[in-house]
């Protein structure tokens, strides 16, 4: 299995497209991090004068007669924090901040993943290097599995690199200080915990990761069609919160995987639809990930690949 692994590990980085993904991951955190250094340094100004001109900002809007109820509420809670922050020395932007800020292009670590799951199976047919991997004295089931934990171990990988790169960038744009993610808990400003809430964030996140990738995996594996597997596997993840509400009427809804494929709706304390809990979902994604992984070993273990 050692061997097989390495032997897709080699080829996958015999590509072109695998480095460039890498270099767009990077790209994509050093970019956006460089420009809001840019703009933090040309207003010229500390962050405790630009709380203070928040501050002054919200109170001019409070003042207005004809704003809402709940808007007024908003805007005290954010003097109130904004209050606290200059009071307590809390800086707004910083390394955890920053990587806050990065966790959310985690969507672009699991696009590529999506890619190299869809094509690494399909494209062996396509170019027609599967007969030669199929004349080896493994049996198929092996050969798949292989296929399967390299798309895992260069998601991972992709997973790492934009953990690591975030952390760097941040620490030499923002400096080793930790500040603290602000919230208003029974009228009273508390801190969050910002460590530990980016690390749930980066682990509910797998659940989207896992999914789309055992999806494109099967899209792949039974359709021999990469294109197919990348366009439809992205397809349901950015409209699967369309599909959600449009099926809520529906009671069958609560057993669809792209109802739970998003944890990160546990970060709020509320899910899509009423009446499911993480649990659920997990054992829900937990079906769908077997039905997949069953369907793909079946397509390829009883195609005929002779002619």
């Amino acid at each position: 299995m050692l061997k097989l692994i390495q032997n897709e590990w080699m080829k996958l980085w015999h590509k072109k497209g695998t480095w460039a993904m890498v270099a767009l991951v990077i790209l994509f955190i050093i970019g956006p991090g460089i420009m809001m250094k840019y703009y933090e340094t040309k207003e010229g100004s500390t962050w405790q004068e630009s709380e203070q001109k928040s501050i002054d900002n919200y109170k001019d809007i409070i003042n207005d007669d004809n704003l809402p109820a709940e808007d007024k509420t908003y805007y005290e809670e954010q003097i109130a924090i904004s209050e606290y922050r200059l009071a307590n020395d809390v800086p707004t932007q910083d390394l955890a901040g920053f990587m806050s800020f990065t966790g959310s292009m985690l969507t672009l670590v699991t696009l590529f993943t999506v890619i190299v799951a869809a094509s690494i199976v399909s494209s062996e047919f396509s170019t027609g290097t599967i007969k030669m991997l199929l004349t080896r004295p493994v049996s198929r089931a092996k050969i798949l599995t292989s296929k399967l934990l390299t798309t895992f171990i260069f998601g991972l990988l992709l997973y790492v690199v934009n953990v690591g790169v975030s952390a760097l960038v941040g620490l030499i744009l923002f400096g080793g200080t930790t500040g603290a993610e602000l919230e208003i808990v029974n009228g009273q400003v508390v801190e969050k915990a910002v460590w530990n809430d980016l690390a749930n964030h980066y682990l509910l996140s797998g659940g989207d990761f896992v999914m789309s990738m055992l999806f494109a995996f099967l899209v792949g594996s039974v359709f021999r069609s990469s294109s197919l597997a990348i366009g439809l596997t992205m397809f349901l993840s950015f409209t699967g919160g369309m599909i959600v509400m449009f099926l809520s009427k529906y009671k069958i809804v609560k057993y669809v995987w792209l109802t739970h494929s998003d944890l990160t709706q546990y970060e709020r304390s509320s899910s899509i639809l009423d009446g499911i809990t993480m649990p659920f979902s997990l054992t829900i994604l937990a079906i769908y990930a077997v039905l997949f992984l069953v369907i793909s070993y079946i397509s390829f273990m009883k195609r005929d690949v002779t002619a």
